[in-house]
Protein backbone atom coordinates (compact mmCIF):
# COMPACT_ATOMS: atom_id res chain seq x y z
CA UNK A 1 0.00 0.00 0.00
CA UNK A 2 1.43 3.34 -1.04
CA UNK A 3 1.80 6.09 1.50
CA UNK A 4 -0.17 9.30 1.23
CA UNK A 5 1.61 12.19 -0.46
CA UNK A 6 2.74 15.05 1.72
CA UNK A 7 0.31 17.99 1.62
CA UNK A 8 1.96 21.11 0.26
CA UNK A 9 1.39 24.48 1.90
CA UNK A 10 0.77 27.45 -0.38
CA UNK A 11 2.31 29.78 2.19
CA UNK A 12 5.29 27.46 2.85
CA UNK A 13 4.59 27.19 6.59
CA UNK A 14 4.34 23.85 8.39
CA UNK A 15 3.82 22.29 11.79
CA UNK A 16 6.30 19.39 11.91
CA UNK A 17 6.59 16.43 14.29
CA UNK A 18 9.63 14.12 14.43
CA UNK A 19 9.41 11.04 16.65
CA UNK A 20 11.93 8.54 17.96
CA UNK A 21 12.48 6.22 20.91
CA UNK A 22 15.29 8.19 22.51
CA UNK A 23 16.31 11.25 20.51
CA UNK A 24 18.22 13.05 23.27
CA UNK A 25 20.34 11.55 26.02
CA UNK A 26 22.23 14.64 27.19
CA UNK A 27 21.76 18.40 27.09
CA UNK A 28 24.63 18.53 24.60
CA UNK A 29 22.47 16.50 22.19
CA UNK A 30 19.76 19.16 22.36
CA UNK A 31 22.28 21.94 21.74
CA UNK A 32 23.70 20.02 18.79
CA UNK A 33 20.24 19.52 17.27
CA UNK A 34 19.47 23.23 17.59
CA UNK A 35 22.79 24.09 15.92
CA UNK A 36 22.08 21.67 13.04
CA UNK A 37 18.57 23.08 12.69
CA UNK A 38 19.82 26.66 12.51
CA UNK A 39 22.59 25.76 10.06
CA UNK A 40 20.30 23.84 7.70
CA UNK A 41 17.38 26.26 7.84
CA UNK A 42 19.50 29.13 6.51
CA UNK A 43 17.00 29.72 3.70
CA UNK A 44 13.95 28.90 5.85
CA UNK A 45 12.66 30.21 9.17
CA UNK A 46 12.15 28.36 12.44
CA UNK A 47 9.24 30.07 14.19
CA UNK A 48 8.93 27.73 17.17
CA UNK A 49 10.59 24.60 18.51
CA UNK A 50 9.90 22.15 21.35
CA UNK A 51 12.48 19.45 22.00
CA UNK A 52 11.58 16.47 24.16
CA UNK A 53 13.26 13.15 24.78
CA UNK A 54 11.10 11.23 22.29
CA UNK A 55 9.62 13.98 20.13
CA UNK A 56 10.55 17.20 18.33
CA UNK A 57 7.85 19.68 17.29
CA UNK A 58 8.56 22.62 15.01
CA UNK A 59 6.73 25.46 13.33
CA UNK A 60 8.78 26.39 10.27
CA UNK A 61 8.73 28.17 6.94
CA UNK A 62 10.27 25.97 4.28
CA UNK A 63 13.40 26.89 2.36
CA UNK A 64 13.82 27.31 -1.37
CA UNK A 65 13.88 23.54 -2.03
CA UNK A 66 10.62 22.59 -0.29
CA UNK A 67 9.96 21.13 3.14
CA UNK A 68 11.21 17.59 2.47
CA UNK A 69 14.53 18.72 1.04
CA UNK A 70 14.90 21.36 3.79
CA UNK A 71 14.32 18.79 6.56
CA UNK A 72 16.43 16.01 5.03
CA UNK A 73 19.85 17.46 5.98
CA UNK A 74 18.56 18.25 9.48
CA UNK A 75 17.46 14.68 10.21
CA UNK A 76 20.40 12.95 8.53
CA UNK A 77 23.01 15.23 10.12
CA UNK A 78 21.55 14.80 13.60
CA UNK A 79 21.16 11.02 13.19
CA UNK A 80 24.83 10.74 12.13
CA UNK A 81 25.94 12.88 15.07
CA UNK A 82 23.81 10.90 17.56
CA UNK A 83 24.86 7.47 16.29
CA UNK A 84 28.53 8.45 16.25
CA UNK A 85 28.44 10.10 19.69
CA UNK A 86 26.48 7.34 21.44
CA UNK A 87 28.15 4.46 19.60
CA UNK A 88 25.01 3.05 18.01
CA UNK A 89 23.76 2.10 14.55
CA UNK A 90 20.52 2.24 12.63
CA UNK A 91 17.55 4.54 12.38
CA UNK A 92 17.07 7.24 14.97
CA UNK A 93 13.70 8.61 13.87
CA UNK A 94 10.54 6.52 13.67
CA UNK A 95 9.33 6.80 10.08
CA UNK A 96 9.17 10.03 8.17
CA UNK A 97 8.34 13.33 9.81
CA UNK A 98 4.73 14.43 10.01
CA UNK A 99 3.83 17.81 8.54
CA UNK A 100 0.65 19.87 8.65
CA UNK A 101 0.44 22.83 6.27
CA UNK A 102 -0.31 26.17 7.90
CA UNK A 103 -1.88 28.65 5.49
CA UNK A 104 -2.93 31.73 7.46
CA UNK A 105 -1.00 33.90 9.88
CA UNK A 106 -3.60 33.02 12.56
CA UNK A 107 -2.83 29.30 12.15
CA UNK A 108 0.89 30.02 12.47
CA UNK A 109 0.44 32.15 15.59
CA UNK A 110 -1.90 29.56 17.14
CA UNK A 111 0.61 26.77 16.48
CA UNK A 112 3.47 28.72 18.04
CA UNK A 113 1.32 29.54 21.10
CA UNK A 114 0.35 25.87 21.44
CA UNK A 115 4.02 24.86 21.29
CA UNK A 116 4.84 27.24 24.13
CA UNK A 117 1.83 26.14 26.19
CA UNK A 118 2.59 22.46 25.68
CA UNK A 119 6.24 23.01 26.57
CA UNK A 120 5.42 24.84 29.81
CA UNK A 121 2.69 22.37 30.79
CA UNK A 122 5.06 19.44 30.16
CA UNK A 123 7.66 21.10 32.39
CA UNK A 124 5.03 21.52 35.12
CA UNK A 125 3.89 17.93 34.61
CA UNK A 126 7.50 16.73 34.94
CA UNK A 127 7.91 18.71 38.17
CA UNK A 128 4.67 17.27 39.54
CA UNK A 129 5.69 13.77 38.46
CA UNK A 130 9.08 14.18 40.17
CA UNK A 131 7.35 15.39 43.33
CA UNK A 132 4.88 12.49 43.22
CA UNK A 133 7.74 10.03 42.70
CA UNK A 134 9.56 11.46 45.72
CA UNK A 135 6.38 11.20 47.81
CA UNK A 136 5.89 7.59 46.71
CA UNK A 137 9.51 6.80 47.58
CA UNK A 138 9.03 8.31 51.04
CA UNK A 139 5.83 6.33 51.54
CA UNK A 140 7.55 3.13 50.40
CA UNK A 141 10.43 3.62 52.81
CA UNK A 142 7.95 4.26 55.64
CA UNK A 143 5.98 1.14 54.69
CA UNK A 144 9.12 -1.00 54.49
CA UNK A 145 10.21 0.26 57.90
CA UNK A 146 6.80 -0.68 59.29
CA UNK A 147 7.02 -4.11 57.67
CA UNK A 148 10.49 -4.70 59.11
CA UNK A 149 9.33 -3.89 62.62
CA UNK A 150 6.30 -6.13 62.09
CA UNK A 151 8.61 -8.93 60.94
CA UNK A 152 10.74 -8.55 64.03
CA UNK A 153 7.67 -8.88 66.18
CA UNK A 154 6.55 -11.91 64.19
CA UNK A 155 9.98 -13.54 64.39
CA UNK A 156 9.52 -14.12 68.10
CA UNK A 157 6.33 -16.18 68.14
CA UNK A 158 4.58 -16.66 71.41
CA UNK A 159 3.39 -20.24 71.67
CA UNK A 160 0.66 -21.25 74.05
CA UNK A 161 1.82 -23.32 76.98
CA UNK A 162 1.02 -26.99 76.67
CA UNK A 163 0.20 -29.26 79.44
CA UNK A 164 2.78 -31.88 80.07
CA UNK A 165 0.97 -34.97 78.88
CA UNK A 166 4.03 -37.17 78.60
CA UNK A 167 3.31 -38.75 81.96
CA UNK A 168 -0.09 -40.01 80.85
CA UNK A 169 1.09 -41.48 77.51
CA UNK A 170 2.40 -45.00 77.10
CA UNK A 171 6.16 -45.30 76.63
CA UNK A 172 5.93 -46.61 73.08
CA UNK A 173 4.35 -43.24 71.98
CA UNK A 174 7.08 -41.14 73.50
Amino acid sequence: MAREARKISKSGNYYIVLKGNELFVTEEDKKQFKAILERNFATGIVRGCVIEKEEIRLVVKEGEKGISMTMKPVTTSYARYFNRTHDREGKLFLGRFKSVPLETSEEIEESVKNLKKADSSKKNARKNADKAAADMANKKTAKTAEKETAKKVKEEPVLPKRKDTSRNLPSWLL
